[in-house]
């Protein structure tokens, strides 16, 4: 290994996507002139910063759109059948009966505590997730020694462990974080492992020739090579986080959207079953909006 330092390449050369990061290591591997690396550097820069980003608003403006022709859908049913309020309500009603909640705090209540279930579940999850997919992406042996129980572990339904927590975890909250895990782990397990193991091989060892450390390497190469990938996890694993909160407060809970929906259910008011169903499909927009923005934010080179 040379004793030369190692010097990253600059973010927009590295990161504009896998055929110009190979080019950018083997280059750098080459005989040339410093002069001529800043030149193509340069280059690289200024079609990255020149290159027109898209905008939001048409995303916006179809999600409106589609929100708008839904609400329609589900007024015209509702108007044209004639349903009374505990079959099918419309949306007035439910609009009003969620107004009336929002001002004496008892939504944002529910709101928040299935957002805060789901939030530590799926940091837990994306923390455990990482690491270990990290790990046994560069190591067969631990793979083949943690297939068998990831798999296992995948086929044992979350509702028919969700009463044994309750026996194991007094915690209420814990026991919830706990469930949402369980459901958000596998999929950024899976797609930590597939994201580091499609980066070639090569592009590793000419990291390590030029000199970078294994803290180096996983950050100018492995992370941003791996980032769609990983990202794609992520999105999943949050809109199952919400999922998981869910099923959390169904087993066991006093507060929380899915409890919201078990206490409709069991008065026999749909118009707080309905409530609720808005509430979570809020909550699920939010989360995917916030994973998209992260996702634009952090991939530029991808227009």
């Amino acid at each position: 290994m040379p004793n030369t330092a190692f010097k990253p390449p600059s973010r927009a050369a590295g990161y504009s996507n896998t055929k110009s990061s190979r080019n950018l290591w083997q280059g750098s591997s080459a005989p040339q002139s410093l002069t001529t690396q800043q030149q193509k550097e340069a280059a690289l820069q200024d079609e990255v910063t020149q290159t027109p980003r898209r905008s939001a608003m048409p995303t916006i403006a179809v999600g409106l759109f589609t929100a708008i022709c839904m609400l329609l859908l589900w007024w015209g049913i509702a108007a044209i059948g004639n349903y009374p309020a505990f079959i099918l309500p419309t949306p007035l009603v439910v609009g009003q009966r969620m107004w009336a909640m929002l001002l004496d705090g008892s939504l944002l209540g529910h709101f928040w505590t299935t957002t805060l279930e789901a939030g530590l579940g799926f940091l837990v999850a994306l923390l455990a997730g990482i690491f270990l997919g990290y790990l046994i992406a560069h190591s067969v042996l631990l793979e083949r020694l943690l297939s068998p129980y990831l798999a296992v572990s995948q086929g044992l339904p979350v509702v028919a462990l969700a009463p044994l927590l309750v026996l194991w975890v007094q915690d209420d909250l814990p026991r919830k974080v706990v469930i949402v895990a369980l459901i958000v782990f596998f999929p950024i397990l899976v797609n930590t492992i597939v994201g580091v193991r499609s980066i070639e091989r090569s592009m590793l060892e000419v990291a390590r020739m030029s000199g970078a450390n294994l803290l180096q390497t996983i950050y100018y190469v492995e992370l941003p090579l791996a980032l769609r990938p990983l990202l794609g996890g992520v999105r999943l694993g949050l809109m199952l986080s919400i999922t998981g909160a869910v099923v959390g407060e169904f087993v066991s809970s006093g507060s929380g959207l899915g409890f919201l929906l078990m206490l409709g259910r069991g008065l026999f008011d749909t118009t707080l079953v309905f409530v609720g169903l808005v509430a979570l499909a809020v909550l699920a927009i939010l989360a995917y909006a916030t994973i998209t923005l992260l996702e634009k934010a952090l991939i530029t080179w991808e227009e």
